[in-house]
C-alpha cells in the first residue's frame, strides 16, 4: 500500500470517529516516575495472539483499560492495524457506533514477540488454529518466551489443557469464555460506511484463574463488562457441548432457522447435545448448569423464531458466516465428543447420526 494511499485511509479513520485512538507506550517492567520523583503503576503490557474479530475487540477494551496492547496478526492485516482497524459497537438493529483500535506494535512474525517482555498473552485464534500453532506454528515460540506472563485462554474445547500442559504452567493459565459476537462487517449491503468489526456484547466476559483478578480489572477499566467466576473452563465447555450440535444441525438445515424448526434437525440437535453435555460432566465431575438441560427440542424451535427478531444483527447470515469459517473446529469438537464417549462407554447415538447426516 503506497504512502498516500495509507494517508488517505487514516484521514477516513480519524473523520468516521472524530478523535485519534488511546495508546499507551514502554515497557511493562518499569514503573513511570515523575518531575518530582513518584511512581505510578506501570502499564500492563499485553499480547494478542490472532487480530481477528476477536482479538481486535479485547484488544480495544484492554488498550482503553490502560494496556500497551501488540497484535500478533497475518502478514496482510499489517498496515491496515498499524493505521488502526476500524470498530463497530453495535446499537440496535441498524445503529453502529465506530471507533478505532490501534495497536502499539503489529508482530507478524512470532520470532518478535520475544524481544517484548509481556504481562499478559491472549490467544485469540481457533482451537483448530491453536493446535497448528503450538505444532510448530509459531504459538510454541511465543509461549517459551512468555516468562512469567498470565496466559489467557479463550479455547474451550475438553483437549486444550491437555494440549497446552507443555507449553505454559497452569499456575499462568487464566481460561475465559468469549461473550460475544464479533464479525467482519458489512455482514449485509449498507451496514456500515467502512469495513470493520461489528461487535455485540450481551453479558460479562467470565474468567476463572490464580491472575482472573488482574484481567476483570483491565476489561472493566476499558468498560467491557467481566466477572471473576469458579470454573469458567467448566462452564464454558458444557456451553459448547450444547451449541457445537446445534449449529452442526443448523448446517444440515442448510443454515435455515425455518428447516431446523420443521424438519428432523432440532430434535436431533437435542438429542445430540445432552449426550456431549453427558461427556463433559463424565470428564469433569460436574453436572450441567441446570439451564442448558432446558435446551430441547421445542426450546430450539422457539429461539430460532425470537433470535433473528430481537438479535442486534442478521442471525441466520452470521451463523453461517462464522462457522462455515470455522468449520473444522466444529468438525474436531463434535469427533472428540464422540471419541471420549465412545472410551466413556456413554451414549453417542444422535451425536454420530448427526455427524454422518452433516459432515458424512
Amino acid at each position: 500500500m503506497g504512502t498516500s494511499v495509507r494517508t488517505q485511509r487514516a484521514r477516513r479513520v480519524h473523520d468516521l470517529v472524530g478523535t485519534e485512538p488511546r495508546l499507551g507506550y514502554g515497557p511493562a517492567s518499569m514503573d513511570t516516575v515523575d518531575g518530582r520523583g513518584r511512581k505510578s503503576k506501570p502499564q500492563p503490557r499485553v499480547l494478542i495472539v490472532g487480530a481477528g474479530a476477536v482479538g481486535q475487540v479485547y484488544g480495544f477494551f484492554l488498550q482503553r483499560g490502560g494496556a500497551i496492547v501488540d497484535v500478533l496478526a497475518r502478514p496482510r492485516q499489517k498496515e491496515e492495524l498499524a493505521e488502526g482497524a476500524i470498530l463497530y459497537k453495535m446499537k440496535g438493529k441498524r445503529g453502529r457506533e465506530p471507533m478505532v483500535f490501534q495497536p502499539s506494535i503489529v508482530h507478524t512474525d512470532p520470532r518478535t514477540t520475544t524481544e517484548v517482555q509481556y504481562d499478559q498473552v491472549w490467544l485469540c485464534v481457533s482451537s483448530t488454529a491453536l493446535e497448528k500453532g503450538l505444532d510448530g506454528g509459531g504459538l510454541d515460540v511465543v509461549l517459551e518466551h512468555a516468562g512469567s506472563a498470565t496466559v489467557v485462554v479463550l479455547q474451550n474445547g475438553l483437549h486444550i489443557p491437555a494440549m497446552l500442559a507443555p507449553h505454559v504452567a497452569e499456575r499462568q493459565v487464566v481460561s475465559g469464555g468469549i461473550m460475544m459476537v464479533s464479525y467482519q462487517a458489512p455482514l449485509i449491503e449498507g451496514e456500515v460506511d467502512q469495513p470493520g468489526v461489528a461487535f455485540y456484547i450481551p453479558g460479562p466476559q467470565p474468567f476463572t484463574g490464580r491472575d482472573a483478578k488482574r484481567v476483570v480489572q483491565l476489561l472493566e477499566a476499558g468498560d467491557c463488562r467481566a466477572e471473576e467466576v469458579d470454573d469458567a473452563r467448566t462452564t464454558m465447555a458444557f456451553s459448547s457441548a450444547t451449541l457445537m450440535p446445534t449449529i452442526t444441525a443448523l448446517e444440515g438445515a442448510g443454515w435455515e432457522f425455518s428447516k431446523l424448526r420443521h424438519g428432523p434437525w432440532a430434535k436431533l440437535a437435542s438429542a445430540a447435545a445432552t449426550e456431549a453435555r453427558d461427556v463433559v460432566a463424565a470428564e469433569t465431575g460436574k453436572s450441567a448448569p441446570a439451564a442448558l438441560n432446558l435446551v430441547v427440542s421445542p426450546t430450539l424451535k422457539v429461539v430460532s423464531m425470537l433470535a433473528p427478531i430481537f438479535a442486534p444483527f442478521e442471525v441466520e447470515i452470521y451463523l453461517k458466516y462464522h462457522f462455515t469459517k470455522v468449520h473444522d473446529q466444529t468438525v474436531l469438537l463434535i469427533d472428540d465428543y464422540i471419541a471420549r464417549a465412545e472410551r466413556l462407554g456413554t451414549a453417542n447415538e444422535a451425536l454420530t447420526t448427526l455427524r454422518t447426516k452433516v459432515f458424512g
